[in-house]
């Protein structure tokens, strides 16, 4: 049995029945587990910025939420996948999004 929480199970299972696998894949990243996001679902992250398809500011949105949490774990773990989409994500797609549209690009 893994070691997420029941809250964390329910609201993965929501964003299932709405069919949001990035809102889902967010929400699994960003667990009550006191360990750091699982490499798949980063790198499933990461694999959205790249395409073309997928909703980019769902996917900040989502993560904008998971900090506003009351666990400092859910928190810290949003912010370091956020950290980590700045990082290896497509630039032109998350970073516009994630800083709210503030880039310098000079």
């Amino acid at each position: 049995m893994s070691g997420q929480s029941l809250t964390d199970r329910i609201t993965a299972a929501q964003h299932s029945v709405t069919g949001s696998a990035v809102s889902k894949t967010v929400c699994k990243a960003t667990t009550h587990e006191i360990m750091g996001p699982k490499k798949k679902h980063l790198d499933y992250l990461i694999q959205c910025t790249n395409e073309m398809n997928v909703n980019i500011p769902q996917l900040a949105d989502s993560l904008f939420e998971r900090t506003t949490n009351s666990s400092w774990v859910v928190v810290f773990k949003s912010l370091i996948t956020t950290h980590h989409l700045m990082v290896y994500g497509n630039e032109d797609m998350t970073c516009l999004h994630l800083l709210g549209g503030i880039v310098d690009i000079s």
